[in-house]
This record gives structure tokens, C-alpha cells and sequence, in this order.
């Protein structure tokens, strides 16, 4: 009988091991969970590619689960601005801000949004 790892197991043995580093690590050091130099690659390159995509939420009901987009592309666009440390501190917090308040606004437009209203500036 195969002890093959599901996608989720995989995905949660790369995390726990950039956690346990508090130092930047070499690709090669995914070995010790057992991914090879090409899949490492792999799973780094989807890993990258999903954390630049808008967020979603699941919902999942007895038979179905439901996928709501949390944020739209110009949410993505601003919270990658806020972390990218090219910028002045400055910028980035005028991004953070701007995530913030459009995220709000696209909260208050769901129907199962909390009571909430968006701060005046």
C-alpha cells in the first residue's frame, strides 16, 4: 500500500519547514521533506502564482461548497503593494489604507456582510 502524501500534506510540509527556519533556505532544503530539485520547483512556482490571486473564501454547506472571490483585482493590486519592500513606507501605507477601505466597500455589498460602514476619511 502506497504512503503517498496528498497535495494538502505537501503544501503543509513546505510551510512548516520555512517556519521552523527563521532564516532565508535554499530550494535544496526542501529535500528533507522529500520533494526533488523539479518538484520543489514546481511547488514553488504554484505557490508563488496562487499568493499573487485575489483571496477567496469557502462555504460549505452539507452538499456543496461554495467559492466567493473576497477580493477583486484591485484589492490584490494593493496588497501586493503593501508588502513589497521596494517602496517607501509611505506608499505602503496608502496602500494598506486603500485595501482596507475597498475591501470594506466590496464587504458591505455581500449579503452576508457584518453590520459595518465605512469609516469617513
Amino acid at each position: 500500500m502506497s504512503s503517498r502524501r496528498t497535495l494538502l500534506e505537501r503544501a503543509k510540509a513546505i510551510f512548516r519547514l520555512l517556519e521552523e527556519s527563521n532564516d532565508p533556505i535554499p530550494k535544496s532544503k526542501l529535500k528533507e521533506i522529500g520533494l526533488n530539485p523539479s518538484t520543489a520547483e514546481k511547488w514553488l512556482d504554484l505557490i508563488m502564482y496562487i499568493q499573487q490571486q485575489p483571496l477567496i473564501r469557502l462555504v460549505k454547506t452539507e452538499s456543496n461548497t461554495i467559492v466567493i472571490k473576497v477580493e477583486g483585482r484591485y484589492h490584490a493590486m494593493s496588497r501586493r503593494a503593501f508588502q513589497d519592500s521596494d517602496l517607501t513606507y509611505e506608499q505602503r501605507l496608502r496602500s494598506i489604507d486603500s485595501y482596507l477601505r475597498a475591501l470594506v466597500a466590496r464587504e458591505l455589498t455581500l449579503d452576508d456582510a457584518p453590520p459595518h460602514k465605512l469609516p469617513d476619511e
